[in-house]
């Protein structure tokens, strides 16, 4: 087997001699602790060199970090299990960006592709004892901004030196982001001693599935430079089931095809589980092991459909079953990424699953994720639509940088392919549109074009040719790359372009891959960055912290349109996460209802990588926003929505599973005033996969008309459980008058507890520093009782009084 030796231990990083510092305790020459994998700024963070980056308006005085040129160095010893008569290798998983490598004072290599892994030969340089490794890094801007001076400046969004360096885009600054351009040793180092012979990659596809068998095929590439008399044993297992065949080896490629019976099919969350099958890739030469190959594989087909009955459509079929996505945009989890723990990955991923989503998108300013993303993925049934790491730009074309990027994209295919759970690759994201928009002439003229319509399909169809591929996001067959009638589409009319989400029905594209609404982080998430001074709804220091121009003003004139408007620091914050959910829960409800006309929706975005105000629907402390449980409930498998007939409203009932749905619905008309309803009914439902069924219409109710009552529709499976609620009101919640309601909690078992009011109350919020819980956002009714269970995220003792609770109530009695 292949010895593999860490060196992440030991580093020390200083200031480059032919730079300076205005700061006097970080002076050229000067060595401090580093933390490996870590980056230059979290390395002067944990020195106390620098204050919080994240902390107020710090993040302007520390620019000049990016600007600096930076060492990093270790001295390590040969381990004693290496043989010294074979090669040793190191290996770097991740540096970024710009660096010279010496081992020894001599020279080894160069790096200029953050998203690469580099190996060198260092065999002839190597002595037993105190070998010196030196990691000088060059400027992130002053590299970028030679290259743009050299080629050109080109039409980019944000700082335009930015595409000249194979770097995360984000690290530049984005509309949700801070500008801190990072260096550093960002994955593991490590030496390697490899064996005679290996499995340099393998490939595991899904040919064809039916009812009854999966056809499989396995490829394997095979390293025996000494011609040794090898065989491969192939091992796949899942339960019960068990399939092993050896196969003597007489060339170095591999190509074995086989099926296995009654397949346990990988599915999307909501459409089945999301199986996996371990694969064991074992390479003897008689009973000598010389290499191990384990992964975990899944046995699904994944299409992108483009045309249904000579009609445009843009649809993923999985398992030849119709797919409707529910999804979220992924951004980087931090803005120094090596902080990015597994648990922080865990606990993302396992918000989209619990939220009913089945689709996650790797937006292509940030990077190729992590190993362990993909493994969570492929084990929460969670699809990946990955883009390419390019994004609202022109990009070169310069041999170096398609030489550059061409490496990093077989290198980031060969990693990710065998996950299930990636579905399709993406181009970039929003490079032909920005450009249709902003140049005015056509996107196939764009600097950059040939890398997504050329050379990223001949890559593709040479290593990873089973899976879609879409050149950008959006895109389509139109002239105009972001049309509702063919290809997807990100609709920004909505919010960013000013239109309110009341407009969302207007819109008919065929699959959504971003759309959004902004809102505060969480209070507690908030106030660790802004000092108290600060806390002031149109501050400049709240507002430093929302990086869209204009963002904090679209806050104000959406509110208004549909909530009061206070400006008290904990209002606000409650009246615009509310709005926000409003936002999402009504497009989604639109998008949801226009199946089969749209496939799909991903709301940007899942997530934050600081304290700050944005679409996220969770914040950077890992705390959902009151939009977490709007999404999570109109994410539903079934669901209500409403459609205005003339005088009546018609309520319909959405299954939007492989299953037949069993349960009942509770229709109520709630007076806002009253304890009891105006009216009540039940009907028990039976309703086929994929389908929809009007259940009732309501008629002849001046309440519902003059803002004094709303329909409220509840939907419970066949074991009583509650699915989903909906509700229809008339008139904006800012027009209409509720009771003051009287909310109890009431402890129910060790992590949970009951909530009751006396009052149809509207969207209350539970909220306690380092805690999440399982239900927020939610409408009550007197004599419901609604559970409530406690995840801790901080090691804090609750008390049940000492929770805030809220409501809309609070602000419309």
């Amino acid at each position: 087997m292949n010895k593999i030796f860490k060196l992440n231990d030991n580093w020390e990083f200083s200031l480059n001699k032919k730079t300076s510092s205005n700061i006097d305790k970080i002076k050229s020459g000067a060595w401090f602790k580093a933390v490996v994998p870590g980056t230059v700024h979290t390395d002067l963070l944990n020195n106390k060199l620098i204050p919080d980056p994240f902390y107020s308006d710090n993040e302007l005085g520390l620019q000049w970090i990016g600007n600096m040129d930076w060492d990093y160095r270790t001295e390590f010893d040969l381990p004693k299990s290496f043989n010294n008569s074979k090669p040793v290798f190191i290996k770097f998983d991740g540096v970024d960006t710009i660096s010279d490598i010496f081992l020894n004072d001599i020279k080894i290599g160069s790096t200029q592709n953050m998203f690469c892994s580099y190996e060198f030969d260092i065999t002839s340089l190597l002595k037993r004892k105190r070998n010196e490794l030196l990691v000088r890094f060059a400027s992130p801007y002053t590299y970028s901004l030679a290259l743009e001076n050299k080629y050109g400046k080109l039409p980019v969004s944000l700082n335009s030196q930015r595409v000249y360096i194979r770097k995360a885009q984000y690290s530049f600054g984005w509309d949700w982001g801070p500008s801190l351009a990072t260096s550093g040793l960002w994955k593991d180092v490590s030496l390697c001693q490899k064996e005679d012979a290996l499995i340099s990659h393998f490939t595991f596809n899904t040919i064809s599935v039916s009812d009854k068998k999966g056809s499989v095929e396995l490829k394997a590439d095979i390293e025996n430079p000494l011609n040794k008399n090898l065989k491969l044993v192939i091992i796949l297992s899942h339960d019960k089931y068990k399939y092993e065949r050896v196969i003597e080896l007489n060339n170095n490629e591999i190509l074995y095809n086989f099926d296995v019976p009654d397949p346990s099919l990988w599915w999307p969350n909501g459409y089945g589980n999301p199986s996996l099958y371990d694969l064991n890739l074992q390479l003897y030469e008689n009973k000598y092991l010389f290499d191990e190959k384990i992964a975990k594989v899944g046995i699904r087909t994944i299409e992108l459909q483009l045309n249904d009955n000579d009609k445009n459509t843009f649809r993923l079929i999985v398992n030849r079953r119709k797919i409707f996505a529910r999804g979220v945009n992924w951004i980087p989890a931090d803005l120094f990424l090596p902080r990015v723990t597994e648990d922080k990955y865990r606990r993302l991923l396992g918000y989209a699953k619990n939220g009913n989503m089945n689709i996650v998108r790797v937006w292509g300013g940030g990077f190729y994720e992590n190993n362990i993303f993909y493994e969570l993925c492929d084990e929460l049934g969670l699809l990946v639509w990955n883009d390419f790491m390019f994004a609202c730009a022109a990009y070169p074309e310069y041999p170096e940088f398609i030489d550059n990027v061409s490496e990093e994209f077989r290198q980031n295919i060969r990693r990710l392919q065998n996950h299930p759970s990636l579905a399709v690759w993406c181009g970039n994201n929003e490079n032909e549109w920005n450009w249709a928009r902003e140049q005015g002439s056509s996107y196939k003229v764009m600097p950059g074009y040939k890398i997504y319509h050329q050379i990223l399909p001949d890559i593709l169809s040479s290593i990873d040719p089973q899976r879609p591929y879409w050149p950008s996001s959006p895109f389509g067959f139109d002239d105009y790359p972001n049309s509702e009638i063919s290809g997807n589409r990100h609709q920004w009319e909505l919010w960013s372009m000013w239109k309110d989400y009341n407009r969302a029905p207007e819109d008919n594209s065929l699959f959504i891959t971003e759309f959004g609404f902004q809102a505060p982080a969480n209070q507690p998430t908030l106030e660790e960055a802004i000092p108290e001074k600060d806390r002031n709804v149109q501050s400049r220091i709240f507002e430093f912290h929302n990086k869209q121009v204009e963002g904090n003003e679209r806050l104000f004139r959406y509110l208004s349109a549909h909530l009061p408007v206070l400006t008290q620091w904990k209002d606000f914050i409650y009246l615009t996460q509310l709005n926000q959910g409003l936002a999402l829960k009504t497009c989604l409800q639109h998008w949801r209802a226009n199946y089969p006309v749209t496939n799909g929706t991903i709301i940007w975005q899942l997530n934050d990588c600081w304290p700050v105000t944005s679409w996220a629907v969770v914040d950077s402390n890992l705390i959902p926003k009151q939009s977490f449980y709007h999404v999570k409930n109109i994410f539903s498998r079934q669901i209500i929505y409403f459609n205005k007939k003339g005088e009546s409203i018609e309520i319909i009932l959405l299954n939007n599973s492989l299953e037949v749905f069993r349960g009942r619905v509770k229709i109520q008309i709630v007076n806002l005033k009253k304890t009891k309803p105006e009216f009540n009914e039940q009907k028990k439902i039976k309703l086929k996969e994929n389908s929809r069924i009007i259940v009732s219409s309501v008629a002849d109710f001046n309440t519902i008309v003059d803002g004094s009552s709303v329909i409220i529709v509840s939907v419970y499976d066949s074991e009583n459980n509650m699915v989903h609620r909906n509700y229809y009101a008339e008139k904006e919640w800012k027009h209409m008058h509720l009771s003051k309601a009287e909310i109890t909690l009431k402890k129910h078992g060790r992590e949970s507890f009951a909530v009751e009011t006396n009052m149809p109350a509207f969207f209350i919020t539970l909220d306690y520093d380092g805690i999440v819980f399982s239900n927020n956002s939610f409408i009550l009714l007197p004599g419901e009782k609604e559970i409530v269970n406690i995840d801790y995220l901080k090691d804090v003792k609750l008390k049940l009084k000492n929770i805030n609770v809220n409501s809309l109530n609070n602000y419309l009695s």
